[in-house]
């Protein structure tokens, strides 16, 4: 990359990407001390107003006693990375006895606007009473079926730069198909929640709606176990299966030590319940972002967009109860297992004890913290993921 990305703020001849926490200046990313980096984009991101120096230390570093002395250091810091001159500032203004503001006028990203080369429309398809929103990347062969976690949104997931990023590694040369399970993000949230068979009825429905006959499925998290079902009982169907930090049992056993016990994975799920539209488990999902404002702030509104926090208590509470042992010896096609060992919400032995159970399968251990596949090594996943297909 020669440009700053479509993600980026900019700003008298500079820009700021918070997802990939770059700046630039003119032409070049210009290096920068994370504290600093994180004054820069708290201060664009509340540019409507006078940002105090007590909300600063609140925010951004509730750990750290900032001196008056440390903050100005900073503030200087700011200036220096932006080149903007602190005794005729154009874009960080410092407001006596009351704080500090972003003064540049600000184009945002065109958030109307994906960016993202041969990405569909979102289209329906009806199966019994839901209907499941589906869209492709691309029109190559193979097709890759791509399973996501617990929560999706078909429309913000491709404003997250990251994770339009792997997407469109993963459609590179192929066709990606992705879809929003029944009762999370644009697909119909209707009854109760659904269960592992009506989402590997609905993955049938959109294979069948984008008339693809065999596909590479690719599946993390919690659709893991309802990806190993669907191998199982449709073969002909996948040519390939892609596991990534999943579990085959979704809750501790004498004989399945690696996943919470019931106590626990239901204390957790309140934890998580009653933080709903906060950055709710973002220290497990993806440790590496529990620091970056930006990453806070788009987590929870991602999953106040995705789904209600009665729908996601059921949708987990589901999923807690999920055990697919016994079909993994059925599945037949070639089968690679990848997680990352520093996975704090999935154990990585979980992934490797499901890859142990299936015949013929791989099992990597990744590098790594989070929980998230598109951030951190992003290549660790890619590099892998057509090895055996």
């Amino acid at each position: 990359m020669t440009t700053p990305g479509t993600n980026c703020f900019h700003f008298a001849d500079r820009a700021l990407d918070p997802e990939k926490r770059e700046l630039w200046v003119g032409k070049a990313v210009r290096e920068t001390e994370t504290r600093v980096f994180d004054l820069i984009a708290y201060l664009l991101e509340h540019r409507d107003r006078v940002v105090s120096r007590d909300e600063l230390q609140e925010t951004l570093w509730p750990t750290v006693v900032m001196t008056a002395a440390s903050l100005s250091r900073t503030i200087m810091q700011a200036h220096k990375a932006l080149d903007d001159d602190a005794q005729k500032p154009e874009i960080i203004r410092t407001v006596s006895r009351r704080g500090f503001r972003f003064i540049a006028d600000v184009r945002p990203p065109d958030s109307s606007a994906l960016h993202i080369d041969g990405l569909s429309e979102v289209h329906f398809v009806r199966n019994g009473k839901a209907r499941i929103a589906w869209r492709t990347i691309g029109d190559s062969r193979p097709d890759i079926l791509f399973a996501p976690g617990f929560v999706s949104h078909l429309e913000l997931r491709y404003r997250a730069s990251n994770a339009a990023d792997f997407d469109m590694q993963l459609a590179h040369r192929r066709r990606l198909i992705t879809f929003d399970k029944r009762g999370v993000g644009l697909s119909d949230r209707l009854g109760p929640a659904a269960t592992i068979k009506d989402t590997v009825s609905d993955m049938r429905a959109v294979l069948d709606a984008t008339g693809s006959q065999r596909v590479i499925l690719f599946a993390v998290s919690e659709s893991g176990p309802a990806a190993c079902l669907f191998a199982a009982q449709y073969p002909q169907r996948v040519a390939a299966l892609i596991l990534y930090g999943t579990f085959a049992k979704g809750l501790k056993d004498h004989d399945y030590p690696h996943m919470p016990s019931h106590r626990s994975h239901d204390e957790w799920l309140t934890h998580l319940i009653g933080n709903w539209g906060k950055p709710a488990s973002l220290d497990l999902f993806a440790p590496s972002q529990v620091d970056n404002p930006h990453s806070r702030d788009s987590w929870a509104h991602y999953l106040r967009a995705s789904a209600t926090p009665g729908s996601a208590k059921n949708i987990l509470t589901v999923a807690r109860d999920y055990d697919v042992r016994n079909i993994l010896p059925k599945i037949c096609c070639p089968t690679l297992v990848l997680h990352r060992t520093g996975d704090k919400l999935v154990d990585w032995r979980a992934g490797r004890d499901l890859a142990a159970a299936i015949p013929g399968s791989e099992f990597i251990a990744l590098d790594g913290i989070d929980h998230w596949w598109f951030v951190g090594d992003q290549q660790g996943v890619h590099s892998r993921r057509y090895k055996k297909d």
